[in-house]
């Protein structure tokens, strides 16, 4: 009983000295560190800009997770705030994070959508606690759930690899799972019947919840296109061969699909009357001749361009997996499918390559921007790069440290309006308050339109200062001790837009309040607060 209850106690004493900080690192310098939110640790960005004219606006759109199987009961201590979706500037500053709001959950395929003609975020949580499935999700400009998307009680856990808002907004594209008993004997192993890991996608309508169509790989795909090993035919169920492993589907203006299988090396279009493949690119049954190029374990396969003779497609090219490699570096490529040629052909017509020249073995997607740039996730490190249609790179950046990875990133502009008011923390400094300064700390978790704070004393709403936002997080100085003070934002046309609530000024442990001993709380600094709440 001595052993256990000493266990216990250097378990919650861990968790409260190190304030939650995964314990596989020294310390926490690689995340963000705040004085008005403390509980927000969210990766820190190392960025490189090259030629900051050609840099397009807009945020980076990240969701970090350390592992992508989240433990119940985690190894490691994880932070309160640090895994679930984020939002970044083009500087690498946090401008939102989301962990506090779906509680620390792993989250993917965090991105900017239209629905009903309006701009909102979907993201895709995954199983946690009494979700043992995992859902997605669409959220409105102030954060806000407007909309959840599950999956019918016949299919597994909500796959992590696609949430795509599709026909203006109507339906959501998402890949399914489930494991079914197949013929095998055409893999030569012996075996009649096999467990097999089917893969598909399901179109639903965002309104109703109705399935709209529904495809599955097993029923149009042989498994002899897989090119990877043959492992565990007789079971268990949940960890059947996968041998398709789709990580993305896209649809065209005609109702054709575009699926994206890692692991037949190909990228299928599948008709939305019928299902049939319609063509294949790549893999071991290309429907093309590849002119002068390959690729394998791709993500992100997407339609640009459709006429009757030609389809244009952009995808990752991973060129590799932990086992293998094609190339000697991940690219990111738009290919011409010349679909009237006898017999078809495909031929790269823009490539960016990875600027460190290294593979992205998992994950990754690449994002054609408005003006023609290219903005790609390689996904270790959340490593992005952006690059000039002529290939130039512009700009590349990644986590600090390898603490996190992210499965996709996005750059879109974005405006939001958080529900919650902005957060100011202020803390008196000097000998007495006759000669002391006022420090004042003020953060508006997600707001993007602010421009300046104004602050104030509250016992008669004097101005007491301006000052230009910085960062996520703004300080001001404000000479003499306000014991009351409250904060506004302001637009960049002057509007106020968001109120802090009214906060006491922290004391020094020297001073005496109305003729009161400083309590326990005031006799605290902004340091040790930075450092230890």
């Amino acid at each position: 009983m001595f052993l256990l209850t000493f266990f216990l106690s250097l378990v919650l004493g861990l968790r409260t000295v190190h304030a939650g900080t995964d314990l596989a690192w020294k310390d926490d310098t690689d995340l963000t560190s705040f004085i008005t939110r403390p509980e927000i640790k969210s990766p820190l960005y190392d960025v490189k800009i090259h030629n900051p004219n050609g840099i397009e606006e807009g945020y980076w759109f990240v969701a970090p997770y350390v592992k992508i199987h989240q433990e119940k009961f985690p190894e490691r201590y994880y932070q309160t705030c640090q895994t679930g979706p984020h939002i970044y500037d083009a500087q690498g500053e946090l401008v939102w994070s989301g962990a506090c709001m779906v509680n620390n959950r792993d989250t993917n395929d965090f991105r900017v959508v239209k629905y009903n003609d309006t701009t909102y975020l979907s993201a895709i949580l995954h199983p946690l606690g009494s979700d043992f499935k995992g859902h997605g999700i669409i959220m409105n400009t102030s954060f806000s759930t407007v909309k959840s998307i599950y999956n019918p009680v016949t299919i597994t856990n909500f796959n992590m690899h696609e949430l795509n808002i599709v026909d203006q907004g109507t339906k959501a594209l998402h890949i399914v799972a489930k494991p079914d008993l197949a013929d095998v004997s055409a893999l030569g192993t012996g075996l009649q019947a096999g467990w097999v890991a089917n893969n598909g996608f399901r179109e639903v309508d965002i309104g109703t919840g109705e399935t709209t169509f529904e495809w599955w790989a097993l029923d149009h795909v042989p498994l002899t296109e897989s090119s990877v090993n043959i492992t565990n035919l007789e079971g268990p169920h949940p960890s059947a061969w996968n041998f398709f492993h789709s990580n993305s589907v896209d649809k065209n203006a005609d109702g054709d699909y575009l699926v994206s299988s890692r692991y037949t090396d190909c990228i299928y279009k599948i008709s939305g009357k019928d299902g049939h493949v319609i063509w294949r690119l790549g893999g071991k049954d290309s429907s093309f001749i590849l002119e002068g190029f390959n690729f394998s374990k791709q993500h992100d396969a997407r339609f640009l361009h459709e006429n009757s003779t030609h389809t244009v497609l952009s995808f990752l090219d991973n060129a590799a997996d932990p086992f293998s490699e094609t190339s000697d570096y991940s690219s990111a490529l738009i290919v011409s499918l010349d679909t009237s040629a006898t017999p078809m052909t495909a031929r790269v017509t823009q490539r960016w390559e990875r600027p460190d020249r290294q593979l992205s073995r998992l994950r990754g997607n690449f994002q054609l921007l408005p003006s023609g740039n290219a903005f790609i996730c390689w996904s270790g490190n959340s490593y992005i790069s952006e690059h000039s249609p002529d290939g130039e790179v512009l700009f590349e950046a990644k986590f600090t440290s390898h603490r996190s990875v992210s499965y996709r990133a996005y750059k879109f502009n974005f405006t939001s309006t958080p529900l919650e008011p902005p957060t100011l923390k202020a803390f008196g400094y000097g000998e007495s308050p006759a000669t002391s300064t006022t420090v004042l700390y003020v953060s508006w978790n997600g707001a993007t339109e602010v421009k300046s704070w104004n602050f104030y004393r509250a016992e008669d709403s004097t101005l007491i200062g301006s000052k230009s936002k910085t960062g996520f997080e703004t300080t001001y100085h404000s000479q003499g001790y306000q014991k009351e003070v409250y904060a506004e934002a302001l637009a960049a046309d002057g509007r106020v837009i968001g109120t802090s609530s009214i906060e006491s000024t922290v004391l020094p442990a020297h001073w005496t309040s109305e003729g009161t001993k400083a309590s326990e709380d005031q006799r605290t600094h902004h340091e040790w607060y930075k450092q230890e709440l």
